[in-house]
């Protein structure tokens, strides 16, 4: 599980320009996104985010300001709008710890996207960034969504890069191994793991217990996200 108990977790000052916005689905559903975008607007390109189970969260709200910083447009979906959302108290293990029954609740949620309805909602979101004027967009995600970031690099069309962190490179069986997948993936992957003393998902701990290896995590996100989204001069 993603989950640092007990902290804040990363802050962010508001985005040039914030929004809550519908994107429409394949299928006709309506999903929730988080457009956040710095002065030059989606001239930079854009980072399309994949979150952990714990959904579409206001710590991914803040992940997305913090990469405004850097440049980019960032954008939040919720993949598990179909499923709707945990109960409040659920929402924020950062805050109030990873207890069992959330934990269950998190993970019955999503084993019920499938990997298929996934990724094509992930092309629509991409689909939809470059028809809004981001030329390059680039996806990171998170544990659950660490996998299913590299699995948008083999089967996503017009991504320029992906990012993983402590993504699994191997699934249960019916859902789509990243292993399985590596020779279709023709992107530059950026995949981190985790260091030394910190636990998994430390992204969502305070900058204290854990800073170093949160800016060094961050600053080699950030040079990968600079160099596969800006064009070739």
């Amino acid at each position: 599980m993603c989950t640092a108990p007990g902290d804040d977790g990363l802050r962010a000052g508001p985005a040039v320009r914030e929004e809550e916005r519908t994107l429409r689905a394949g299928d006709g559903v309506a999903l929730r996104e988080f457009v956040a975008q710095p002065a030059t607007g989606f001239r930079r390109g854009a980072v399309l985010i994949i979150h952990d189970v714990w959904g579409y969260t206001d710590f991914y709200k803040d992940l997305a300001r913090r990469i405004t910083g850097q440049g980019h447009a960032a954008v939040l979906v919720d993949f598990f709008g179909r499923q709707g959302d945990l109960p409040e108290p659920m929402r924020a293990p950062e805050r109030t710890g990873s207890k069992p029954e959330a934990v269950a609740r998190a993970m019955q949620r999503a084993q019920q996207l499938s990997d298929e309805r996934f990724l094509a909602d992930m092309q629509t979101a991409v689909d939809e960034l470059r028809a809004r004027g981001a030329d390059r967009v680039a996806s990171w995600g998170f544990c659950m969504g660490g996998r299913l970031a590299y699995t948008a690099g083999a089967r996503v069309r017009g991504l320029a890069g992906t990012v993983g962190y402590y993504g699994f490179l191997q699934a249960e069986p019916g859902r789509l191994s990243p292993l399985q997948l590596a020779n279709e993936i023709h992107i530059p992957v950026l995949a981190v793991f985790g260091y030394p003393g910190a636990p998994h998902g430390f992204l969502r701990y305070g900058t204290t217990d854990h800073k170093a290896a949160i800016d060094d995590a961050l600053a080699r996100t950030f040079r990968f996200f600079a160099r596969v989204l800006t064009p070739p001069s």
